[in-house]
């Protein structure tokens, strides 16, 4: 069985899952339906809630039934997803398939890292794990530039429906790679039940692991910054009255910068420590949002600016994160501990992007950038500190 072939089909499957047409105007598309700002994020709610709803079992089905069983299950729903979005014209239809898409994201998050992991760590090369995330997210990232492009010109030429019908035949190339994965074979020391195994993790990953606790609330502020960011890009686009297909250009830019750094992240190790690196990544999306929030609003040169140093720490930051958690986490709970970093980041998102999407309906979205820039660094300066007294112990 060719283990090593997981590694460039799993490069297609990011390929297909990144391959976003309709990500340049997701929000354009929504608010085509009658929706207003609070109720598409609301529907961005919905899907961070499913996500984190299914997001811990299905990490745990992957350790269990196997990480082939999860993404084959992942790329299905996310199919399913696109086909819900294609024939949606109100808000309970579109979050209908919000429900579904996030079970399938729920499939594939963790599984697909915890799957490249076990298989580097099967063909000896498990120090080469950085690199290859790295160039996993870049390939991803890359993707998404390049559909950016391409969705942008679709929803300008055609209609903002257009890039939904596309979507649903890249998912499905996700779906036939997705069957010809090889299972990695998975170190089990223990053999408890289902339950049993479920409580040692949660309590081995909150309680007895401090590190891996404090790696995870950390990853989960980054990827609050992250969600927020993509998602509130577009709002501020159309506040500056930036056109659909320039939209596209713009959204691949941001993209290649994230490919960009997320393929040489596994440089920043050679200059700087995981304290320091996490530190410069966390403060950077504050100092970002707030600059965002201060001048982005008179000068769009500064606010693009900001927004290409948040992409630009987005490209770093998820390797980065991946890589101290897996180093942490045993092998046989891997997938579920990455499954419950997702979890975190979903509840969080669902938890703050409707009250700031209604804060930008009701006053202005450069006073939520203002409020996203004190969240984030209030949140990072509590979680640093914390884990500089774990590093201490």
């Amino acid at each position: 069985m060719n283990i090593a072939g997981n590694i460039w089909k799993l490069y297609v499957i990011k390929t297909s899952k990144w391959f976003m047409v309709y990500m340049p105007i997701v929000v354009l598309f929504i608010q085509s339906n009658g929706l207003d700002l609070r109720e598409v994020m609301l529907v961005n709610a919905i899907y961070s809630i499913s996500v984190a709803f299914f997001e811990i079992p299905s990490g745990y089905f992957s350790d269990r039934l196997g990480r082939k069983n999860s993404i084959v299950l992942g790329t299905l729903f996310i199919t399913a997803q696109f086909g819900a979005y294609s024939l949606s014209y109100d808000f309970w239809s579109l979050g209908l398939g919000a429900v579904i898409g996030g079970l399938g994201a729920s499939f594939i998050s963790g599984t697909d890292s915890a799957l490249l992991y076990d298989s580097l760590c099967i063909l000896d090369r498990k120090g080469d794990y950085l690199k290859w995330e790295g160039r996993t997210y870049a390939i991803g990232t890359f993707s998404e530039a390049v559909a950016a492009i391409i969705g942008g010109w679709l929803a300008y030429t055609y209609t903002l429906r257009y890039p939904m019908y596309v979507q649903v035949g890249i998912s499905f190339v996700g779906v036939l790679t997705a069957l010809t994965l090889v299972e990695p074979p998975i170190q089990k020391e223990h053999n408890r039940g289902n339950w049993e195994q479920m409580r040692y993790i949660l309590r081995h990953t909150f309680l007895e692991n401090k590190k891996l606790r404090y790696l995870i609330l950390l990853t989960s502020i980054s990827g609050l910054a992250s969600l927020l960011l993509a998602w509130f890009a577009q709002p501020y686009f159309d506040y500056k009255n930036i056109e659909e297909n320039k939209i596209g250009y713009l959204w691949a830019a941001l993209n290649i910068t994230v490919a960009f750094f997320a393929l040489n992240a596994h440089h920043s190790s050679k200059i700087f420590t995981s304290k320091q690196l996490i530190f410069v990544i966390l403060f950077g999306f504050g100092i970002g949002y707030t600059v965002l929030g201060w001048y982005g609003g008179t000068f769009l040169t500064v606010g693009l600016a900001a927004m290409f140093v948040m992409y630009a720490l987005r490209g770093l930051a998820t390797p980065t994160f991946l890589n101290l958690i897996n180093q942490h986490a045993p092998s046989d709970m891997r997938a579920t501990v990455l499954s419950i970093k997702g979890f975190t980041i979903r509840i969080s998102y669902a938890l703050f992007a409707p009250v700031l999407g209604w804060i930008a309906d009701v006053y202005s979205i450069q006073e939520t950038f203002l409020l996203m820039g004190g969240v984030i660094g209030l949140a990072t300066i509590v979680a640093i500190g914390f884990y500089s007294l774990i590093l201490q112990e």
